[in-house]
């Protein structure tokens, strides 16, 4: 008894030696790993730091960040909606996100609640309350009699001054707020709205509306138009009355056919034939605008609704023109000067000599600005009541000039050759948004010459004209950067204040996050919420959400579906040309060719197809016919279409013909042809001919673009010096990005070339100063188009060049392209040679997945290089679906059956999760094991939340929970330290996302 004693006593010492000495490597594990994240802390904020990010980073902890990134991309409730809540209540409003909704209340005292992404109707619904105690306090009494809700809006001004001056003498009857309330919605269906000027104005006509409905008026007709003018397409089709309203009811619900013969009718009015040209001008009909224009009646061409729907025209001298017009028409209208036009010559000349006629009453230089500013200022001084005020009138005619002044920002900005004087400019217009306009443009200049700060600045603290005009700083900003780029991750994010939850904004806001932040499923998530309640209402928006969801068929339906406007059908066309079967494609292209044969993006979308189809003498074919239906003349039109002639001519090698083809387009000065004659001229070997005309190119158009395209000249001219110093010494800075579009031209000339000619043009391009970094982009093409021993000169070369914390990328590219030209032995012997401490991490960025194992054929002897390795390999194996050897493997190494035990002890000693080091505990949840709540208060420090939430989407991604995967990418994002592999890894992985339409349409928050 006693040995037995005594061995049990030695047993339990044993075991507690044993685990004291398991407890001491795992303190010491946990040392290191806490000194390792002090540095990767510090590593991240000095990076936040160099890259001068100014808004605090959202909590550490994954789920805490997911939660908290919700909140900061969540969309306030359209503010129009707002405004007109606090001009009902005469007091301040405010809204609230609790439980998945919007609270609104005034003066402490709650009055609605709305969704998280509310429709028209639910918040009409909500002013309700609001417009019965307007409703009471004004005592309103009687009840209103039908009135036509589609006028015109010389009609509508009349109604609602002649309802303000019956409400001002006592008259507060329903009928006279149901006159108001129905002409305030005309109004506003008929302002120009190339962005939403005032918001103010909206609002007005809502509160009007919600006191009309709460009187007892019938506002299904009144209510349409105000949710179409806003643009809420199917509230809108919900409300419109069939038999009281036929052309509103015909322009909602897309019959076209039923819409031209309500606005064709005799008694027909102003506001029928603008729905009418609303639907030309989405359709883009040339010809059905010009046959309107020819039968207009009493200058109706040229009304202020009218010329704002031109400046939607896809010609920027188009729109050009009716930009200077509209202020000039404002100007006229508000004098009640009649201007007049001719209704058949061309548009450009219509518009011009409608401006000059506008102005026939001022003076010789006297300022059209001045003379704008007194008559706003005098505009209905004898209105003013709760029904219109003069302030209201001179608004409308403000956001009207607005629109024209926009519209000069955006066609002066490409058809100028420097718009900075044009940005000064537009900030002396006497209407409230010029600042705004001038600050926008002027930052948008700034953002295009490099400068970012200006244009971030104007997204964090400036006003600007509209959604749109954010999205578009986005971009310009997005253009001047490598992608990830922590600093336009945060841009998105300040952006914010610029978007509301009106549908509009809704989908620009979509595309934003889409293409900037690659948060695939929010962005399908926000166009869903608007597309799917009114099919074809937004059907450049639905075409984009049937791309993202892989919907072949559904791409097919809007192509053919004749009811929908030709621009969205030619880009569903495009996205099955790009994605779908052949034969479908082809025959939907066809088909829009023949309904527009005189349209050149039809015919040059089908010429592009039948090239890429293999089939050069059918996509020729296509173009001869094109410039026959055109006709031989020196018009812009004709000159694409010789470009796109040309271009096919030049992919068949023939290229005097092609030579011959554009030079007829040279006098028009269109890129294209610039491009494509320099080309050929190099191509036939007449490099004096090149070169002059490459330098008239880049003296009538300093850009980018044509940088690339004097690079490519040359090097078709084997002067790569030349080339590489129109590179280093562009007209414009050239990005990563145009590096990505120069590599298409760089592999189209050296494809076919001895590899040691890459390595020459490499080498001048290195000595020209261009950094390494830039010229790597040159080589995805090469290795794309099958140059394998072209693109492994240009890797190897560049490997030698880069820093050796960023070389190792460009080895396992050389590697992989070495790998395709002379096999995995001669590949694997190269590489060995030219290794650092820890290839692996490039090897799995840059998907070379088989290279995790044939470099490292037994287990690497420094432990966390192997654990590393191990994370690694389990994260290949997952995201490409491998069941097999491999996997099996790495699950017998990464095996512990002590490891739920040796968990619980490491957390009763306060160790927790020291039982073994982070990479492997990730590479075993990787493969099946344990749930991200296990692991996720564990990633709070260091770069764990950088790293923890991208394999949370590896693993999402595998089990085919795309919207889990897709929302950890998108935290993985917030990483601030552009250097963090996960980071730039979660970028990529989001982008190759496609939406599991099986999925529920609510968000999974399976973690929380």
């Amino acid at each position: 008894m006693k040995r037995f004693a005594i061995f049990v006593v030695l047993c339990v010492l044993a075991a507690a030696a044993a685990v004291g000495v398991q407890a001491w490597r795992w303190r010491e594990r946990k040392l290191k790993e806490d000194v390792q994240n002090r540095e990767q802390s510090a590593a991240e904020n000095a990076a936040a730091g160099r890259l001068g990010l100014k808004t605090p980073p959202l909590p550490p902890h994954p789920l805490d960040r997911r939660i908290a990134l919700d909140d900061a991309l969540r969309l306030e409730p359209d503010r129009r909606f707002l405004l007109a809540a606090r001009e009902l209540a005469g007091a301040d409003v405010a809204a609230r996100f609790s439980d998945g909704r919007w609270i609104l209340s005034s003066g402490g005292r709650e009055f609605g609640h709305v969704a998280e992404l509310p429709d028209f109707a639910e918040l009409m619904s909500a002013l309700a309350p609001l417009g019965r105690e307007w409703v009471a306090t004004a005592k309103v009494t009687g009840k209103a009699p039908r009135i036509r809700a589609v006028r015109g809006h010389k009609e509508a001004f009349a109604a609602i001054r002649e309802a303000q001056t019956r409400w001002s003498r006592g008259d507060h009857g329903a009928a006279v707020l149901h006159d108001a309330a129905s002409a305030a919605a005309a109004l506003m269906l008929q302002l120009p709205r190339a962005f939403d000027a005032d918001d103010r104005l909206d609002a007005h006509a809502l509160a009007l509306s919600a006191a009309d409905a709460a009187a007892g008026a019938d506002v299904r007709g009144q209510q349409a138009v105000l949710a179409l003018a806003l643009g809420y397409a199917g509230a809108a089709r919900t409300l419109a009355p069939a038999n009281d309203e036929p052309a509103l009811h015909a322009f909602v619900t897309l019959d076209r056919r039923k819409l031209a013969d309500a606005a064709r009718r005799k008694e027909a009015g102003p506001g029928e034939r603008h729905l009418l040209l609303r639907w030309l001008m989405q359709d883009a009909n040339e010809q059905g605008l010009l046959r309107f224009i020819g039968a207009a009646r009493d200058n109706e061409h040229i009304s202020v609704p009218t010329v704002g729907q031109i400046l939607l025209h896809g010609d920027l001298q188009v729109v050009a023109a009716a930009s200077d017009a509209l202020p000039a028409l404002a100007l006229a209208e508000l004098e009640g000067v009649r201007a007049t036009a001719p209704t058949d010559v061309e548009l450009v000349r219509t518009l011009m000599t409608a401006r000059n006629s506008a102005l026939q009453t001022l003076a010789n230089n006297e300022d059209l600005r001045a003379r704008l500013a007194t008559d706003l200022g005098q505009a209905d001084t004898a209105q003013e009541g709760p029904l219109w005020r003069g302030a209201d009138t001179s608004a409308w005619y403000a956001a009207a000039t607005a629109a024209g002044l926009l519209g000069s920002g955006r066609s002066g900005y490409v058809l100028r050759n420097d718009a900075t004087g044009l940005a000064d400019e537009l900030g002396t217009w006497p209407v409230p948004v010029a600042a705004h306009l001038s600050r926008w443009l002027k930052a948008r200049i700034a953002a295009d010459r490099g400068s970012l700060d200006e244009a971030y600045e104007a997204l964090a603290s400036s006003r600007l004209p509209g959604a749109g005009a954010a999205a578009d700083l986005l971009d310009a900003m997005a253009k001047q950067s490598d992608s990830p780029d922590p600093r336009i991750i945060e841009a998105v994010r300040v952006a914010l204040r610029h978007f509301d939850s009106r549908p509009v904004s809704r989908l620009i806001w979509a595309e934003m996050v889409r293409a900037h932040t690659r948060d695939l499923d929010r962005s399908g998530q926000l166009i869903a919420s608007v597309v799917d309640k009114a099919p074809g209402g937004y059907p450049v928006d639905e075409v984009a959400l049937a791309r993202q969801r892989a919907s072949i068929d559904r791409l097919e339906q809007l192509a053919l579906d004749e009811r929908l406007p030709f621009p969205a059908r030619l880009e569903a066309a495009g996205a099955l040309a790009d994605r779908g079967p052949k034969a479908p494609a082809e025959r939907v292209l066809r088909r829009l060719g023949r309904e527009r044969p005189a349209d050149v993006e039809t015919h040059e979308r089908l010429i592009r197809f039948l090239h890429d189809a293999g089939r050069p003498a059918d996509a020729l074919a296509a173009a001869l016919d094109l410039l026959r239906t055109l006709g031989d003349d020196d018009s812009f039109r004709v000159a694409s279409a010789r470009c796109a002639a040309a271009r096919q001519l030049d992919a068949m090698g023939r290229h005097e013909d092609a030579l011959a083809m554009v030079e007829r387009a040279l006098p028009t000065e269109v890129v294209c042809a610039y491009r494509i004659a320099t080309a050929q001229l190099a191509h036939l070997g007449r490099k004096e001919d090149a070169e002059n005309l490459l330098l008239a190119h880049l003296a009538r158009h300093p850009q980018a673009e044509t940088a690339a395209t004097v690079a490519e000249v040359r090097w078709r001219s084997r002067d790569d010096a030349g080339a590489a110093d129109a590179l280093a010494h562009p007209p414009a800075t050239l990005t990563r990005r145009d590096f990505r579009e120069i590599g298409e031209r760089f592999a189209a000339v050296f494809r076919g070339r001895p590899a040691p000619d890459v390595k020459r043009a490499t080498e001048a391009l290195l000595q020209a100063g261009i950094q390494p970094q830039s010229i790597l982009e040159l080589g995805p093409p090469l290795a794309k188009a099958g140059a394998a021993a072209q693109a492994f000169e240009l890797y190897a070369l560049l490997s030698q060049k880069m820093p050796p914390e960023k070389s190792a990328g460009a080895l396992f590219s050389a590697w992989g392209a070495l790998r395709a030209g002379k096999g995995a032995s001669a590949a694997e012997s190269w590489l060995r040679k030219q290794l650092g401490p820890d290839p692996s991490a490039p090897a799995y960025g840059e998907r070379l997945d088989d290279a995790l194992w044939e470099l490292f054929h037994n287990r690497p002897p420094e432990p966390a290089f192997a654990d590393r390795l191990a994370l690694l390999r389990a994260a290949s194996i997952v995201r490409r679906g491998e069941r097999g050897a491999r996997r099996d493997a790495l699950l017998k190494e990464l095996a512990d059956p002590l490891a739920r035990w040796k968990a619980s002890l490491a957390r009763s000693i306060g160790l927790s999760g020291a039982y073994a080091s982070w990479e492997v505990r990730l590479a075993r949840y990787v493969l099946g094991e344990g749930r991200e709540d296990d692991f996720a208060d564990e990633a709070s420090d260091g770069s764990r939340p950088c790293e923890a939430p991208y394999y949370f989407g590896v693993r999402a991604a595998a089990e085919t929970r795309v919207r889990d995967a897709a929302a950890w990418y998108r935290v993985a994002l917030e990483c601030r330290n552009p250097e963090q592999p996960e980071f730039i890894w979660a970028h990529r992985a989001a982008a190759t996302l496609e939406q599991d339409r099986s999925l529920p349409a609510k968000l999974v928050q399976a973690a929380r």
